[in-house]
């Protein structure tokens, strides 16, 4: 489950953990990549060579779900004597710069990606792209990302600032949220694990532990071109620079990311105006409209302080387990009526369920799962009760997946896709009503999110000559609708 307050899943740490384990193949190679996928500079017999280590494109765990750089071998280490070193150095800039980043499955979305020292597990792999600030060694000692990141649930726009042990993240949501931002204050640990170290933005001279493996002519992914560049390697940690200026253009870690600089890092003092902290975003006064774990001033909260922002009002009504007699009806229909009246006369904008398309819900449902208080499932969870979630969000989403494949061969006017909108509208509804704290309602009212009322007519089960369609719509349908349960009187 997702904890925290509200949709702490949506932090897009980018740190690729340059600094992590050296002697990795330790973990065993779980995934048993190849090595041209993986081949650390220790522990592997006989030692990495030229053209080996090199990565790509990963999409999956699997050896194979990966689309490898092209690479030729121009000279070994032994040819080339004197290279010219790999240069970080304390303030540059690159726009555009590309990544994938990769790191331990935590959150079904994939947002809390946070590289690792280990390849243990499943792992998520997503790509950005966009421009990265590096004063490390200036005046304001910080580090940031501006990235557009692709996900299940639409284009995450992310401002990302590390100074210190403080870590900023601003994220603006996709169109269907009305484009509201979020600011999440937080402090990132070694490894992404409790307990562990805090760390700092990565040191100017981390670069003074390579090793020289050669010189190749290597692909350049997102840029369609080829460049002779020196390859060099500390422990899983590759990279790849220029001869003549040591520029770095690539650099590859099999479980911590790609990383793409097309034109190298343009090594100028930097404009220490965008490197505010805290943020504007994540202060209370003309903030983000959500901000998570941030203190009025802007900086991380404890896990204390940020728990103890859930009100009494909200744990004392999950923890309800019959509703009230004023939440109920004689029968379906009155029952739907009963609950509409009551989500009209909340905050937020209302639309009847047959004005919205599945597609509409199901981003909708994405957006509610996300805002989540995860404190109000382990309630629900611990006593069986009908308001829990069934699923964790990748079953969720796999079985909508599976049912939009079953009925696209359906007609377009097939009872099938009704029985299916209004049972998402249900299903919307109780997360809408149950699973979120009434301050993120406020919120998410205020910035304009519309909700779904319930369709009013019961479906009735499919009769023995109905088709597969009607019968699958149907079955998931069951599932969605079970305020009736509690609400209905019959």
């Amino acid at each position: 489950a997702i904890s925290s307050n509200a949709m702490k899943s949506m932090i897009t740490l980018t740190l690729l953990g340059l600094l992590g384990s050296a002697a990795a193949q330790a973990d065993g190679n779980p995934h048993n990549w190849d090595r041209l996928r993986r081949c650390d500079h220790t522990d592997y017999d006989p030692p990495c060579g030229p053209c080996e280590g090199i990565g790509g494109i990963p999409t999956g765990d699997e050896n194979d779900q990966i689309t490898l750089t092209s690479c030729s071998v121009v000279a070994n280490a032994s040819d080339v004597p004197s290279p010219v070193a790999p240069q970080w150095g304390e303030q540059w800039s690159v726009d555009p710069y590309y990544e994938v980043l990769i790191g331990k499955k935590t959150d079904p979305f994939c947002f809390s990606v946070i590289p690792s020292n280990d390849s243990v597990g499943e792992l998520c792999y997503r790509p950005d792209f966009g421009a990265q600030y590096y004063d490390v060694g200036g005046e304001s000692g910080a580090l940031r990302f501006d990235l557009n990141s692709k996900t299940v649930v639409g284009n995450i726009t992310s401002k990302i600032i590390h100074q210190d042990t403080n870590f900023w993240i601003v994220n603006k949501f996709p169109w269907y949220a009305l484009g509201v931002s979020q600011c999440i204050c937080s402090q990132v640990r070694e490894g992404g694990a409790a307990g562990n170290k805090l760390m700092s933005p990565v040191n100017p001279d981390w670069t003074k532990q390579m090793f020289y493996i050669g010189r190749e002519t290597i692909g350049i992914e997102y840029t369609g071109t080829e460049q002779t560049l020196d390859h060099w390697a500390f422990g899983p940690h590759h990279l790849w620079s220029t001869p003549d200026e040591g520029e770095i253009i690539r650099m590859w870690q099999p479980f911590n990311g790609l990383q793409i600089f097309p034109e190298g890092t343009n090594r100028v003092p930097q404009d220490q105006a965008l490197f505010e902290t805290p943020p504007p975003e994540c202060k209370k006064e003309g903030g983000a409209l959500f901000r998570i774990k941030c203190s009025d001033e802007g900086y991380p909260q404890s896990e204390e302080e940020a728990a103890a922002a859930v009100t009494q009002a909200d744990k004392l009504r999950a923890e309800e387990p019959v509703p009230r007699a004023q939440y109920k009806g004689d029968d379906f229909n009155h029952m739907s009526q009963v609950l509409n009246g009551w989500i009209q006369d909340g905050d937020a904008e209302t639309r009847p369920c047959d004005e919205w398309s599945t597609e509409e819900l199901q981003q909708l449902q994405a957006m509610i799962y996300l805002a989540r208080e995860a404190s109000f499932d382990d309630i629900y969870q611990s006593v069986g009760d009908n308001r829990r979630m069934r699923k964790d969000f990748d079953s969720i989403q796999s079985d909508w997946d599976a049912l939009t494949a079953q009925l696209s061969t359906a007609s377009d006017d097939h009872v099938a896709h009704k029985i299916r909108r209004d049972g998402h509208c249900h299903e919307a509804v109780m997360w809408w009503v149950h699973h979120l704290t009434a301050d993120i309602k406020k919120l998410f009212a205020d910035a304009g999110v519309v909700v779904p009322l319930l369709s009013l007519a019961p479906h009735a089960e499919p009769h023995d000559g109905a088709d597969d369609h009607h019968k699958a719509a149907y079955g998931v349908y069951q599932e969605q609708v079970t305020c009736s349960s509690c609400h209905a009187a019959y």
